[in-house]
């Protein structure tokens, strides 16, 4: 969807300016958050921190998140024509980030976890920082040609 409402050609100068700066915010939002769920899954897994505490950082993070989600394609929108394999990254981010938060129920209130469910939550976080740092690495690379 973004990619068919998004223009064909160049914005001005200055809506270029504002929505990169927006777009800038919203990788720090939503990245953000992202990285700081990752971090205490990752404490998690190398027994310094109880399943809990990353449970409870992921819902507190839901909501910045998909804010910083939305924010990117929002400004992506006036920021020119869009370049495809960013914009496949940035929807591998969007589907893993729905799949992410259907599986964090499913890690709630057990007291003991299935493997396949840990190997699933890892695959997920897995692909998400794949996905984030390729759009990323992907957007800078664009500004600079």
């Amino acid at each position: 969807m973004v990619m068919l409402a998004a223009p064909r050609s160049a914005p001005s100068e200055l809506v270029h300016g504002i929505a990169l700066f927006g777009h800038l915010v919203s990788v720090v939002v939503g990245f953000g958050a992202v990285l700081l769920v990752d971090w205490f899954g990752l404490l998690w897994l190398t027994g310094r921190r109880p399943l809990a505490d990353v449970l409870r950082t992921a819902r507190g993070a839901h909501v910045p998140t998909w804010l910083g989600f939305a924010g990117l394609l929002t400004t992506g929108l006036f920021l020119g024509p869009p370049a495809v394999p960013k914009a496949v990254a940035v929807l591998v981010v969007g589907i893993n980030g729905v799949y992410a938060a259907r599986l964090l129920p499913e890690l709630s209130g057990r007291p003991d976890l299935p493997v396949r469910l840990v190997v699933r939550a890892v695959a997920a976080t897995a692909i998400s920082q794949l996905a984030w740092w390729t759009a990323v690495v992907l957007g800078f690379l664009n500004t600079r040609s």
